[in-house]
């Protein structure tokens, strides 16, 4: 009957209810970035609410090989997971990492000093752990693919938004 039919309908109102307000508690607060590997785009977010949509650049998970004697192998994947920016960087320079030297043929200096490379990563860089960061790019054509060696290439207009709504300990969710 009737009655038997609302009996469900409420028990079901009820559970739905409860399981939206689950979904409430679980979402992050305040603002957040949100960035999809598959289709190469970032999401500066506030609440529920998108604030930024950006096209970007991801890992194009390649790998590289050391050849000769050690035999230390990469893949150029953006990490997948939940992060947290751990530092905002202003005019950064990157330290070029051993596999960098590799992948053009060249000998991996001792020196610090021979691994700093300024103008490379854009205006503004924030790490999110690992030698990671979500950084601008001097490749503005490759945004919108799986071109990176990890770490998320930014359009500048797109990072300066990104950055200025940022602080350390915003939380990055990628997948």
């Amino acid at each position: 009957g009737v009655s038997q039919d609302d009996g469900a309908a409420k028990n079901l109102d009820a559970q739905n209810s409860k399981l939206v307000e689950k979904i409430k508690k679980l979402s992050p607060k305040g603002t957040y970035i949100v960035i999809d590997t598959a289709k190469n785009v970032l999401y500066l977010r506030k609440d529920d609410q998108i604030i930024r949509k950006a096209v970007v650049a991801t890992g194009n998970g390649n790998v590289l090989t050391e050849p000769g004697g050690k035999k230390r192998s990469w893949t150029f994947d953006t990490p997948k997971g939940e992060f947290a920016v751990l530092n905002k960087r202003k005019e950064p320079a990157w330290i070029k990492p051993d596999w960098a030297f590799i992948e053009e043929g060249e000998d991996v200096p001792k020196k610090l000093a021979d691994r700093i490379q300024e103008d490379v990563l854009g205006e503004y860089a924030m790490g999110f752990g690992n030698g990671f960061f979500i950084h601008g790019t001097l490749y503005t054509r490759l945004l919108g693919r799986n071109a990176s060696h990890g770490c998320v290439r930014v359009g500048d207009e797109d990072l300066i938004a990104a950055y200025e709504a940022s602080t350390v300990g915003t939380k990055i969710y990628i997948y």
